[in-house]
């Protein structure tokens, strides 16, 4: 390719189609942050058996497992690189052409089909201009961003050739329908979801907060303790006898709610195993009726019905900061907290997200300053 020739900065037809779909997520398959570890032989198998099961689009980054994800991706892919798609990240405080083509390396190839600005943080704008340059320069073929809010993510849309988004989605966390998602369908985005299954709280295999073992990135994520995880609890043993009236499991009924949301592009799960990669294809094959919808979303809406400042609250808040006071005043029984977060947000303050009213929620509850 001559110097400075640019690519078809069009999506590749083998990223997405019009019908969403099943995507391999490879942060497990990194051998750590995820618990126990596994063999490795056990990890390798897992990708080979989605791409016998077709899957084609697969997702990585650096981070994972510090290039062991990228390794093994490499590895198990190499003989199939024609009929896949790679989508791999670059870290907002990386030097973007360094940690690419280390990545490269590490996956065997010349090219990712798809690079993803990681986070939208410090110098996020100048990031994306690199990954453009690497664009053009033939290291990738298309570029993404994941984990921005929505202004951010229209920003980005107005600086370069964006043709994916990638942000948290599963039954509990639906924060991006608020804005994100919305914006993806209107500008054409592909849409990618990870953590489909709340980083397997959605297994439905914790019956009590579950002491992780050190390294295990979950024991830092807030609905894995204290109120928020009881109410998630509640709302799973709910949604079990839903899964096995229509004869599944859990995690298999909650793949498949995503996989039928409106503007989902690919839904990326996670395996370490061939068999936990069967499971999750079984969401493929899974009709949800209206009524299944219907079920699943009243379930899941008695589980988060907002919650309201006591009178004590809105006292003791005029002594907090501006931003727990903007949380305090609208926790009103009527909002839910992706609007809390939206409306600061739009006032001009920093960017807030949902989760981040969520864990000050928690934080009142127990102080008894909710009801």
């Amino acid at each position: 390719m001559r110097p400075g020739a640019r690519l078809d900065v069009g999506p590749p037809p083998r990223l997405w189609t019009s019908e969403p779909r099943l995507g391999f997520g490879g942060w497990a398959v990194g051998g750590t942050s995820w618990g126990a570890a596994t063999d490795e032989r056990d990890r390798f198998a897992a990708v080979t058996r989605a791409v016998e099961r077709g899957v084609t689009f697969f997702d990585t980054a650096p981070t994972y497992g510090d290039g062991a994800s990228e390794v093994l991706l490499g590895r198990a892919l190499r003989a199939d690189r024609d009929r896949v798609a790679i989508a791999t990240k670059v870290g907002p405080r990386d030097d973007a052409r360094a940690s690419l083509e280390a990545s490269l390396r590490r996956l065997q190839t010349d090219y990712v089909d798809l690079v993803q600005l990681h986070e939208a943080i410090e110098r996020w704008e100048w990031r994306l201009d690199e990954l453009h340059e690497l664009q053009i320069a033939g290291k990738a073929r298309a570029i993404g961003l994941c984990n921005a809010t929505h202004l951010q993510l229209a920003r980005a849309l107005e600086l370069v050739p964006l043709v994916a988004y990638q942000g948290p989605y599963n039954l509990f966390d639906r924060d991006v329908e608020q804005r994100e998602l919305p914006l993806c369908r209107e500008r054409g985005l592909g849409f990618l979801a990870y953590r489909p299954l709340a980083a397997g709280l959605l297994t439905g295999k914790y019956s009590a907060p579950p002491p992780f073992p050190a390294g295990d990135h979950r024991a830092g994520i807030y609905w894995f303790r204290g109120r928020e995880f009881t109410r998630r609890r509640a709302a799973i043993e709910r949604l079990e006898p839903l899964a096995h009236r229509r004869g599944t499991s859990l995690a298999t009924l909650a793949l498949a709610w995503v996989l039928r949301r409106p503007g989902v592009s690919i839904v990326l799960a996670g395996a370490r195993t061939a068999a936990q990669v069967d499971e999750n294809l079984g969401a493929a094959d899974l009709g949800l009726t209206p009524d299944d919808v219907a079920a699943v979303d009243a379930i899941v809406g008695d589980a988060f019905r907002p919650v309201r400042a006591t009178a004590r609250a809105r006292t003791l808040a005029a002594d907090w900061g501006v931003r727990e006071r903007h949380v305090v005043e609208h926790l009103d029984g009527s909002k839910s907290y992706e609007a809390i977060a939206a409306e600061w947000t739009d006032r001009g303050g920093p960017p807030m997200i949902a989760a981040q009213v969520k864990v000050l929620c928690d934080q009142l509850a127990e102080q008894g300053l909710v009801e």
